[in-house]
């Protein structure tokens, strides 16, 4: 069960607000010099234009009752007054410029961050709902942590604002800098609990918000309208979405007539005392006591120090779900890797030995595999069968130091897999899972070259890649060959023959022949071929058992792919049930038989 979030105290604030800074700053420290500068500029220049703006009215009815000296002061002050206003306005423009520079400063750095990171954990963190929820609450604050840096400048400009308003009110009444002090404080608190209740009536309402956005999301891809038109449910999803659309809005209305009144409670305050400083400032005046500029300079201060003071409130209601957010994303960021250590494998010279395996996934005690023990020697054609379920692509993952054993071992040249250094094993490896990767954004040139990046990629090592997948059917019928795009959404605007659609076995034939370019002396295919037709599997695997410097290992329901294997080994419910020849295993008449008779007997 859940625990109910607690507001954070003004040391957790602090302490975040500390981290975010740091971090900002080590990641770009020029800029991050210049936003706390901005900050400062931000806060004290409308206080300086609001003084000239004072002693410009005060020197006009200076002027006005005829005093000498007092037009060329008028004058003075509206030439300063107007060069500060003019630098502000440039200013404006280098600060939004600094932002969006500090921005993409901490945006690309942290995004380089998560993805390493993420692609760096050891693969049974991707089986455990902890690490995973824990990427996903720490990527959407990574999302917000530079808007958060902004945040902060604009609150260290609210509070610099509103303390410089305060001693700008107490050089003309200390008594008048304390009431507007005193009276800021309930209209803080009441702003910063009406910006946290806000945040939470957000992110109570964040379920009906996400069906309602996924439904708009679905009715505005053309690839779903075809089917929700066949179906008749346009409509009926139209009408869902308006029932949710219009439920979130009647609850935000809601909230806000609930909330309305404590919000004229606060600004009622606020103007009560501006109201009365502004009494006060005209008394004086008339009384002859303070300059006649001094209306519109008391004015500002107390205006801008409830302005600034209200602002911090709100910006602090608001914010405190990212601060609280940070301990996630460090703990992410703080996961430990463990993926480059170990022995360097160069290359396999005798076998992989797996003795005595059994794996269970994280948080489950169901056992995948049970007691496997297996040999595959250097250069041998070894299959992997099954009916779906038996533990064939969990094996695979073993092999390939994805998972490690929960008992037994996984051995390469009698060295534990566990010890050895996992690029170095990987590079020895050509794999096609079931679920291949399509690289969308690339050409099929490029898709075949993403086999190997170490490579000095050449025309003819593509061309002999597809030619052993029997890809090159498909490339010569394009009019830009290799350079097509394999996604419709990726031609040019004005060549739509830049890109194609594949089928499926297209798709399945373009991933082989990028296997193929990888040239790597271990292959594994796990279901290689299931979308290619027969006559072109058949092909296919004739060239593949003709290399004698590949090891070989294919998981596979086609009778045609394994049966020429050197051996085959029959899974059923995580264990090695049989092994042998097809031969062999044909012969005794088996689970093996049983699975494939249908093709055996044609």
């Amino acid at each position: 069960m859940a625990t109910k979030k607690q507001p954070m105290t003004t040391k957790q604030y602090l302490r975040a607000m500390l981290k975010v800074g740091q971090r900002s700053f080590r990641m770009a420290p020029s800029i991050a010099v210049v936003k706390l500068i901005d900050s400062v500029i931000q806060a004290v220049l409308p206080i300086a234009t609001a003084y000239f703006a004072a002693a410009t009215t005060t020197a006009l009815a200076a002027a006005y009752a005829g005093e000498a000296q007092a037009p060329n002061q008028a004058l003075f002050y509206v030439v300063i007054t107007a060069l500060i206003g003019l630098f502000m306005l440039l200013w404006r423009s280098v600060s939004n410029y600094i932002s969006q520079k500090m921005r993409y400063a901490v945006e690309a750095s942290i995004e380089d961050e998560m993805m390493l990171k993420l692609t760096s954990l050891p693969f049974a963190a991707y089986d455990d709902k902890d690490v995973i929820d824990l990427h996903e609450k720490a990527r959407r604050f990574s999302y917000f942590f530079s808007y958060i840096f902004d945040t902060i400048s604009s609150m260290l400009t609210s509070v610099i604002g509103a303390i410089a308003a305060i001693i700008a009110l107490s050089i003309i009444s200390p008594w008048l800098s304390v009431v507007v002090t005193v009276a800021a404080v309930p209209g803080m608190i009441i702003q910063l609990r009406l910006a946290r209740r806000q945040v939470k009536h957000w992110e109570g309402n964040i379920t009906n918000r996400r069906r309602k956005g996924n439904i708009g999301w679905m009715l505005q891809q053309p690839r779903n309208i075809s089917e929700m038109r066949v179906y008749g449910v346009v409509k009926h999803l139209i009408k869902t979405y308006a029932k949710l659309r219009d439920k979130d809005d009647k609850e935000r209305l809601e909230f806000e007539l609930q909330t309305i009144w404590k919000q004229l409670a606060a600004d009622a305050g606020t103007a009560l005392v501006e109201l009365g400083a502004l009494i006060w400032v005209a008394l004086e005046i008339i009384n002859r006591q303070q300059p006649i500029g001094q209306f519109v300079y008391v004015q500002q201060m107390v205006s801008r120090a409830f302005s600034e003071a209200g602002s911090l409130a709100s910006q602090l209601g608001r914010i405190d779900e990212d601060l609280a957010n940070i301990a996630q994303y460090q703990q992410f960021m703080e996961l430990d890797s463990g993926d480059e250590e170990g022995a360097h494998i160069q290359k396999l010279a005798e076998a992989i030995t797996v003795e005595r395996v059994s794996f269970a996934y994280p948080e489950t005690d169901v056992l995948v595999l049970d007691d496997v023990s297996m040999t595959i020697t250097q250069g041998s054609r070894v299959a992997i069968v099954g009916e779906n379920g038996a533990g064939k692509s969990t094996l695979i993952k073993l092999l390939m130091g994805l998972y490690q054993p929960t008992k037994g071992r996984v051995l390469v040249d009698g060295r534990d897999l566990s010890s050895v250094k996992k690029s170095s094993w990987h590079a020895q490896i050509a794999l096609l899972g079931q679920s291949f990767v399509e690289y969308v954004f690339a050409t099929m040139r490029e898709n075949v070259t993403l086999g190997d990046v170490r490579k000095n990629p050449t025309d003819e090592a593509v061309v002999e890649a597809m030619k052993m997948a029997e890809f090159m059917e498909v490339v010569n019928k394009q009019p830009h060959g290799m350079d097509t795009f394999i996604e419709r959404w990726m031609a040019e605007d004005d060549d739509k023959s830049t890109a194609t659609e594949l089928s499926g076995g297209q798709s399945q034939r373009l991933a082989l022949a990028r296997n193929f370019y990888r040239d790597a002396p271990i292959m594994i295919l796990d279901e290689p071929t299931s979308a290619i037709d027969a006559l072109a599997e058949s092909r296919i695997f004739k060239r593949l058992f003709q290399r004698r410097d590949k090891t070989l290992i294919i998981v596979s329901h086609r009778l045609t792919t394994v049966e020429k294997a050197d051996v085959i080994y029959m899974m059923e419910q995580g264990k090695v049930v049989e092994s042998g020849t097809h031969a062999e295993l044909v012969a005794k008449k088996g689970r093996y038989y049983r699975m494939f008779e249908s093709q055996i007997t044609k």
